[in-house]
């Protein structure tokens, strides 16, 4: 049923009114006066109690009507893009190259190995890089070292020829639900390895390392 208007009840109400002008002319002359006035109270009163009525039963059914509807759809929440995963990795290898110096001065390059195919060297597989991911990377690794993506070490381990280069390794990333943990691996020094692995997660814009799970250093 519409909701009525006011208008629609001012309406109603003059129809109400016009039904029962009959009633009121059967008070006319040879009656008193005062006893006109008696009779036509009470036919005005009841007019009017029908109309309070029909308004508050159309009131009810817009009420209930309104009730009925079904609520807003909840927003889904939304699911890693590939930019997503390349701020992960990003911000995970960032947080172990400051810990972790070279024998002298700054990093000259890290070198980031693809290990998509198959895990090597006893590491698990990792994750693969896409073309746009490793430009997106090395763009915002370029105040810590310029980053290369490399399939193989081969022929000799760079970080021999010049220990301010260091080798990274990305594991698969293990989604928690309301954050990702990562695990990376660094050689540097030639014969140096650091692993560590983060609780990773999405603050604002970008993704954050909010904890150290665990991290270990060798040297052989």
């Amino acid at each position: 049923m519409p909701k009525l208007t006011d208008d629609d009840l001012g309406e109603l109400l003059r129809e109400t009114f016009t039904d029962h002008e009959h009633l009121a002319d059967h008070l006319a002359d040879p009656l008193p006066e005062a006893t006109k006035r008696h009779r036509i109270a009470p036919v005005l009163l009841a007019a009017a109690a029908v109309l309070a009525v029909l308004a508050g039963a159309l009131y009810g059914v817009s009420r209930v009507g309104a009730a009925d509807q079904a609520p807003p759809a909840a927003t889904p929440t939304p699911t890693r893009t590939a930019s997503d995963d390349a701020l992960i990795w990003t911000a995970s290898i960032e947080t172990l190259l400051r810990s972790v110096k070279p024998g002298s001065g700054a990093w000259r390059s890290v070198i980031v190995v693809n290990q998509s195919d198959d895990g090597t060297n006893h590491f698990p597989k990792g994750p693969p890089i896409s073309a746009d991911q490793q430009e997106m990377m090395t763009y915002l690794m370029r105040r810590i070292a310029p980053l290369q993506f490399r399939e193989k070490l081969s022929p000799a381990p760079p970080t021999c020829q010049d220990n301010r280069v260091g080798v990274v390794l990305i594991s698969e990333m293990v989604d928690k639900g309301d954050h990702v943990e990562v695990r990376v691996n660094l050689f540097h020094d030639c014969n140096h390895g650091s692993n560590a692995t983060y609780r990773v997660e999405h603050r604002g814009p970008s993704w954050v390392v909010t904890a150290t799970l665990s991290t270990t250093s060798a040297s052989w």
